[in-house]
């Protein structure tokens, strides 16, 4: 006998909640619901394993297909954030990516987490790639929305439910500094734009 899908309103029974309390945290309609209630309710969705109802799989079906970039707009950039070297190269892959698989890019600056929500919820889209956010963010959108994400490059001390694609900041580190000694130099100016990863003085 086929197994019965769990709906919006056993979730919202089994917590003693409304659907529409329940509705709203699936859709990132989260302003009026307290931290301790969206938590409840995302572990209920994952435990009883949430699989949308027939109106939710047609929409689904009907996706945008559009991934969105969200890149921390930080004052370190000095309104330039797009320019700055690292962002426009990864910006340069990640299209080419998106695109070899049919889907669309779409480009987002911003320092705020109800934007990102915001954001993804209006364009319905697919997924997103967050640059340059802190670890605290990551945990909130994570606990505040159920559109898929990756962190690019970021640092995640806690990764449940967070997909984190990382660069080797200390091996790489370690194999300039190889490169160079063996090149013959002794000593080596470095220098960034932040002190995160930044190892001291040997």
């Amino acid at each position: 006998m086929e197994e019965k899908r769990v709906t919006i309103s056993d979730i919202a029974q089994e917590l003693g909640l409304s659907s529409a309390t329940v509705s709203n945290v699936l859709h990132g309609k989260t302003a009026r619901v307290s931290e301790r209630t969206l938590q409840r309710v995302q572990a209920l969705l994952e435990e009883r394993q949430y699989v949308p109802s027939m109106a939710g799989i047609l929409l689904a079906q009907n996706s945008s297909r559009i991934i969105g970039i969200v890149i921390n707009d930080h004052e370190k950039y000095e309104s330039h954030t797009l320019e700055d070297i690292f962002i426009s190269a990864s910006l340069n892959h990640l299209s080419t990516e998106i695109e070899q698989r049919g889907q669309f890019m779409m480009v987002k600056k911003t320092r705020s987490m109800e934007e990102i929500i915001t954001f993804a919820s209006m364009w319905n889209l697919d997924g997103l790639v967050l640059i340059g956010f802190g670890r605290a963010d990551y945990r909130y959108l994570r606990n505040h929305m159920r559109i898929p994400f990756v962190v690019y490059d970021g640092y995640c001390d806690r990764t449940e439910r967070i997909y984190n694609i990382t660069i080797d900041n200390f091996d790489g580190g370690f194999q300039v500094g190889a490169y160079l000694r063996r090149q013959g130099h002794r000593r080596v100016l470095c220098i960034a734009d932040n002190e995160i990863c930044t190892a001291g003085p040997a």
